[in-house]
């Protein structure tokens, strides 16, 4: 009886001191639907990572049916807890014509949030939104300050939408050597971006950067 009422204490006690890596050690060893009841007892203690990450796993087909429904309120609710990871989603979900919830103006709206928060992905978002001129007017210089800050975190796919941008002269001086030493980390890692702007603009060509020597952002 000792014996078991011990057992018990103990079992409490772990499962007060549960945490995410917990959760997802035993689904990376037993498979989700084991881990799935402490993913949920950790959302229920508003464990961002687990919210973000049921929503993760409601958004496919495997191991049970697609549910965007409980997907979208959980990247809501992550969300409202600051985790930007959830919140850039969100956007995607809002992006996605396949989504109940396609909503272009919120996507951009939602990715703007989590661009003020200075999240790379949704920097380099909104990056893209101000180039094409989707939802607001096309503004390249801006466009480039949002890649700028994104590339500051090393976020490749923000480096290839600079090396576009100083390729074409779009929001800055045209400079393909400047083009080139964001192009190619990206280039080596086989970033689809950066392996079309290079061969669209022959970079190989440009080692040097050449162009003018203002106080801002020059390279990666």
């Amino acid at each position: 009886m000792i014996k078991k009422i011990i057992a018990f204490a103990l079992l409490i006690s772990s499962l007060q001191a549960m945490t995410f890596e917990d959760a997802k050690n035993v689904e990376e060893k037993y498979g989700i639907l084991k881990a799935l009841s402490m993913y949920k007892s950790l959302a229920k203690e508003d464990d961002a990572k687990s919210i973000f990450h049921l929503a993760i796993i409601y958004s496919k087909n495997k191991p049970f049916k697609r549910n965007l429904t409980k997907t979208h309120d959980l990247l809501q609710r992550a969300s409202q807890l600051d985790y930007h990871k959830a919140t850039y989603y969100l956007g995607k979900l809002y992006l996605s014509k396949k989504s109940p919830y396609y909503d272009v103006k919120k996507a951009y709206n939602t990715f703007l949030i989590a661009a003020n928060k200075n999240y790379a992905p949704a920097q380099n978002m909104i990056g893209q939104f101000l180039l094409v001129g989707t939802v607001v007017e096309k503004d390249y210089k801006l466009a480039v300050k949002y890649f700028e800050e994104a590339s500051k975190q090393n976020y490749i796919n923000a480096q290839c939408n600079l090396a576009f941008m100083y390729a074409s002269g779009k929001g800055v001086f045209p400079n393909f050597g400047r083009a080139n030493l964001f192009a190619k980390e990206g280039m080596k890692k086989g970033n689809k971006k950066c392996v079309k702007v290079w061969k669209e603009y022959n970079l190989q060509k440009y080692s040097e950067d050449k162009g003018w020597k203002f106080n801002f952002y020059t390279k990666p």
